[in-house]
């Protein structure tokens, strides 16, 4: 009776002090980050004599599938896919279409069973088997590089035939297939030993077959041919270091278009209309049908892109008719639609949007770019405040405009000095753009830059005898600073840098034209190849950087 009397005491002790007693919620221990393991397969991984409907597959914990219809490849590829069924812990791979005789299959799971409470995926599950008595056990793997960024191309099959006949890819299902990984990977197991005819594809409507203009591809003229796998240890290491598979390299591409073919047009802004074309536009003609046809029109460095900046925007509908090198195009443009504002401040004001450029740099001038062409003035006012040393100093320049009806950018030219910090005012309502809008006041501050804030770059191009240009480029980030085309060995200078990361590439113009073309399969034209330089080169202020570039014009 005391041990009974003794805890009902405890009991009211801890109710009486519950306003002081903390409830700590149980954390559950660490997340979950490991996913799902295969613990063993019905049939047998790697069996032979193949003859069920059904393959069982479990695995050490409860998961889900994720798309299994595009994240599982199955090679060769049936004409009818599996179903795929969760059952407990166990996938059930029901087989609906009829299997070769005495041929292997390589089924390969990419990110498809994932764990069922924190979405681990298992990246990659290999299960093959042989329908007849021998599994095959050659191998073949590379790397798919986009041709104009060499960035690693994803998600493209990669197929293999046993005929090198250049209509396959357009016409028959490949022999084998598998897909690229993340970092453009691609590997081929259990085929049969031989040559093959490669050929990679973005497959948008998945059929296996090269069809669509807008698909990517890659392929290689010559044929490549499958190895034995490297003999490893028990533990799966290779037993040599000379037992390396030799990898493919494919680079992807849109095929050219022979003739410029409009593309979709972007409207981003009121009155404003972007006409991309697939390619550079020599020539072009522009039938207006109805609506507004008094624009402003710019084109691009490249002239492949078309700017339009009406001067009348309220209008319900506009056609027009591009002939472009001969090809016709019709379009019709609709007004611009603003997104609705939620904000606090209600819709927002609209006005001729002005920016500033090149603020402080010593060696560009500071620029005033506007969003809209504007009507020509003579000149206007730009008050300039400058501060050092506890002095100030006001200054009002007058800068004329020239009179140019498509003008969006206007460079200041003042004698700013170095170290000297600036604010510099431009008042509303002085410019009007085409589109009736007229500009807010205008503001910047800066402090002026001298050229020890800078750097340079040489480089030591060695080109050789190779019959024909070779373009270079240097680029901060995917912004193409300078280009230069190059007959033979030459030294460039790129001067008055900002401090940060450079690439430099080169592109070898073998048909001369000036700028990188990408291929053609019809006509078995690969994209002209694009070196880029071993290292991007980093650029410190006042500091110069000297390189040589041996560009390997065999490739």
């Amino acid at each position: 009776m005391k041990t009974v009397r003794h805890i009902f005491s405890l009991l009211a002790l801890v109710l009486l002090s519950g306003s002081c007693a903390k409830v700590v919620t149980p954390t559950g221990g660490p997340r979950d980050s490991a996913p799902p393991k295969v613990l063993k397969s019905t049939p047998d991984n790697q069996s032979v004599n193949f003859g069920e409907k059904q393959i069982h597959i479990t695995l050490d914990e409860f998961f889900t599938l994720n798309n299994p219809q595009e994240n599982v490849m199955i090679s060769p590829p049936l004409k009818e896919k599996p179903t795929y069924t969760v059952k407990g812990k166990t996938l059930v791979v029901k087989f609906k279409d009829t299997l070769r005789a005495n041929t292997t299959y390589n089924m390969v799971f990419t990110n498809c069973i994932q764990d069922y409470n924190e979405g681990n995926p298992l990246s990659l599950f290999h299960y093959s088997f042989s329908t007849g008595p021998v599994i095959d056990s050659f191998m073949l793997e590379g790397t798919i590089q986009n041709a104009s960024s060499l960035t690693p191309a994803e998600d493209l099959l990669v197929m293999l035939y046993h005929h090198d006949i250049d209509s396959l890819p357009l016409s028959a299902l490949p022999d084998y297939v598998t897909k690229s990984q993340k970092n453009g990977s691609f590997q081929f197991r259990n085929i049969a030993p031989g040559d093959y005819k490669i050929f990679a594809l973005k497959d948008i409507n998945g059929n296996y077959i090269y069809d669509l203009p807008n698909e990517e591809i890659a392929y290689q003229k010559e044929l490549v041919s499958a190895v034995p796998p490297p003999a490893t240890d028990s533990s799966g290491n290779p037993l040599s270091a000379d037992s390396t598979v030799a990898k493919i390299l494919l680079h992807s591409f849109l095929s050219q278009d022979s003739f410029p073919k409009l593309m979709r047009y972007e409207n981003p802004a009121t009155g404003i209309y972007k006409f991309p074309f697939s390619t550079p536009v020599s020539h072009l003609e522009q039938q207006p049908l109805w609506g507004p046809a008094d624009h402003i029109e710019v084109w691009n460095q490249g002239r492949d892109t078309l700017t339009w900046y009406l001067k009348k925007t309220d209008f319900d509908t506009l056609a027009v008719i591009f002939i472009a090198d001969s090809h016709t195009d019709t379009v019709h443009l609709k007004p611009y639609k603003a997104k609705p504002n939620t904000g606090r401040g209600g819709s927002a004001r609209n006005t001729l949007r002005g920016t500033f450029l090149n603020e402080g740099h010593c060696y560009q001038p500071l620029t005033l770019r506007f969003s809209y062409p504007i009507q020509p003035i003579d000149s206007f006012p730009v008050y300039i405040y400058s501060q050092r040393q506890g002095k100030n100093d006001t200054a009002t320049v007058w800068i004329p405009l020239p009179k140019d009806t498509a003008l969006t950018e206007i460079a200041i030219s003042y004698p700013f000095e170095t170290k000297k910090h600036y604010k510099v005012m431009i008042p509303d309502s002085l410019f009007f753009g085409y589109n009736g809008l007229v500009n807010d006041t205008l503001r910047t501050s800066f402090s002026y830059k001298s050229e020890k804030d800078y750097g340079n770059i040489q480089i030591h191009y060695q080109v050789g005898e190779c019959g024909y240009p070779v373009i270079v480029q240097l680029l901060s980030g995917n912004t193409t600073l300078q280009q230069d085309i190059l007959t033979g060995d030459a030294t460039k200078d790129y001067n008055h840098l900002e401090p940060g990361p450079y690439k430099i590439r080169a592109i070898l113009d073998r048909n001369g034209n000036g700028r990188w073309d990408s291929g053609d399969y019809w006509k078995g034209v690969q994209p002209e190849t694009i070196i880029p330089f071993s290292h991007d080169i980093n650029v410190r202020a006042f500091w110069d950087v000297e390189e040589d570039f041996k560009i390997d014009t065999s490739r």
